[in-house]
């Protein structure tokens, strides 16, 4: 392949995957059957949200670092979407409270909210949306040390 296009593809792969711009709305229910609507908290405060499942090993994993991203930043709106479909959706809130989690869960049983923010798919996915509602964040997948860059990103905005 000639470097140019190389160069071509990857640029256009990178901005792709560029989170750049705003915050779509959503309406999803949480845990307790309320409704949960974003643009109610969107240009109100920083917004960290992340898509999982029950079954994603990685993405549990990465729950423990949100939890931890929570009791570092409480003014900051943690939101976790858990994908999971009506196989395992019931396991979501058991999940969650046997954990101690202390931020927001969304159920988004179709995936389509997850479609949106990521076109492909993957979980675990975090955007984080800063102050002035765009998305100036994004992360696919998890392994240790990942959240090390959410953090400092967080940190970064709210201030």
């Amino acid at each position: 392949m000639p470097r140019s296009l190389l160069q071509a593809c990857l640029a256009l792969a990178l901005c792709a995957q560029s989170p750049a711009g705003p915050a779509p709305s959503f309406t999803l229910k949480q845990l307790d059957g309320a409704r949960f609507n974003l643009d109610d908290h969107l240009k109100k405060q920083v917004i960290v949200l992340d898509f999982w499942a029950t079954w994603c090993v990685p993405c549990t994993k990465a729950l423990k670092k949100l939890q931890e991203l929570r009791e570092r930043h409480p003014e900051v709106l943690v939101l976790a979407v858990a994908i999971d479909d009506g196989r395992t959706l019931a396991q979501v809130g058991p999940y969650v409270q046997g954990r101690g989690f202390s931020f927001t869960v969304l159920l988004d049983p179709d995936a389509s909210v997850c479609r949106v923010f990521n076109p492909q798919g993957g979980v675990p996915y975090t955007v984080v949306i800063d102050k002035q509602g765009s998305m100036v964040y994004n992360h696919s997948g998890y392994l240790p040390g990942d959240e090390q860059e959410l953090f400092s990103a967080v940190a970064r905005l709210d201030r």
